[in-house]
């Protein structure tokens, strides 16, 4: 079960978020007030490991806060989600080079190696150019991934035959923010471009992303996971809660008297009844899914399993993710939004941003039709891709 103070608190904001959910999305990024409510909370800390001085909350308990925000509004809902994911991944950096980024509001950033990092004595002298670093309109403190430099070259890929890659923090003020987030959808995530100039990270603050499934230095077995399929239990779960607000929003419009000429009202029309069972059943499934399949892979790891049997467990997990988001939220919410008609093309409707938001946020890299391939490569016998 979740827990419940977190829990209360999320569903807590849910007024604050919905009035100035117009305010974000007109600004493009989240609006102050909703920034300093989620902060008097604490929930930013939400995934930042205990030792550190965050919440390190459990896979339940993550799922269940970054869902209820995204029920309030979507866009708000993925740029906590993303400051939280950015607040997990200081468990695998030092803790004491993680505490002063824990002791801050909330990070954002992009982890794909689009910088360089140059090694000198001590740490890396980083630059480079990322993007979508969704909640960085507010965030203390920003990461990024880059390629690492030896004498002026890419330095020598490892055994495992991966590039070599280290992720790293700065403080905020480091980055230049573009201001250039202007989309359909997701619109006040704050999901801007950035630029980091050259600037000196201590080793402390940076992790090893070469590694695969990156070993924590701080907090428990969930972080062993690894970024990406860690991260995606706040993104699944935010999926979700759009769908869910989604199929709220289409309930409301059914129960108004919604009709075509000629024909029975919606909610009596025995297709419609059907669709929405069979959609609202599926979300609750995805919710059970979610649970179990990352349950499951920290239970594996937290038991000392064998390395191949936590590494498929991990691979299990991005499918599963994939397979929520864009085979159960996704189709949920395209069949609200169908379902409405002219009620769900004019502004003001939330049901319209719910469909808008979840085309965006579908769309994002870590949900790849390429994880069913991966999953099924073991039972086929084909080697596995080395990402």
């Amino acid at each position: 079960m979740p827990d419940p103070t977190l829990l209360r608190s999320a569903l807590g904001l849910r007024e604050v978020i919905e009035e100035y959910a117009d305010e974000t999305e007109a600004q493009c990024t989240m609006a102050q007030p909703v920034v300093d409510a989620i902060d008097a909370t604490g929930l930013f800390r939400v995934s930042i490991p205990e030792e550190i001085g965050g919440l390190e909350a459990d896979v339940e308990t993550v799922a269940a806060v970054c869902e209820a925000i995204s029920f309030a509004d979507g866009a708000t809902g993925w740029a906590f989600t993303q400051n939280a994911i950015t607040g997990a991944y200081l468990s695998y950096v030092e803790p004491e080079s993680a505490k002063p980024f824990a002791a801050v509001r909330a990070g954002a950033g992009h982890f794909a190696p689009l910088g360089v990092a140059h090694e000198e004595d001590g740490g890396y002298r980083v630059s480079g150019n990322w993007q979508f670093a969704s909640g960085s309109g507010h965030a203390e403190f920003m990461g990024g991934a880059a390629l690492i430099m030896r004498d002026g070259e890419i330095a020598s890929m490892g055994d495992d035959g991966k590039l070599p890659i280290v992720g790293f923090f700065v403080p905020a003020e480091r980055a230049v923010l573009k201001g250039n987030w202007d989309t359909m959808g997701l619109r006040g995530t704050g999901s801007f471009d950035y630029e980091i100039p050259e600037t000196f990270v201590e080793a402390g603050a940076t992790w090893n992303i070469t590694m695969g499934f990156a070993p924590h230095q701080s907090g428990g077995p969930a972080y062993a996971l690894g970024p990406q399929a860690y991260g995606s239990i706040g993104s699944c779960a935010w999926a979700l809660g759009v769908a869910s607000r989604a199929m709220h929003e289409i309930a409301e419009i059914a129960k108004a008297g919604r009709a075509r000429l000629g024909s029975p009202p919606m909610k009596e029309q025995a297709e419609f009844q059907r669709d929405f069972g069979f959609h609202q059943t599926a979300i609750e499934a995805a919710r059970i899914q979610l649970l179990a399949v990352y349950n499951d892979a920290v239970d594996l790891i937290a038991g000392g399993g064998p390395d191949d049997d936590c590494q498929t467990a991990v691979r299990r997990s991005k499918a599963h993710a994939n397979y929520i988001v864009k085979h159960v939220a996704k189709a949920a919410t395209v069949f609200a939004w169908e379902a409405s008609g002219s009620a769900g093309m004019r502004n003001p409707s939330r049901l319209q941003r719910c469909f808008r938001d979840m085309q965006i946020g579908a769309g994002h890299m870590v949900f790849d039709d390429r994880f069913y391939c991966e999953a099924a490569k073991p039972a086929l016998g084909v080697e596995l891709s080395p990402f």
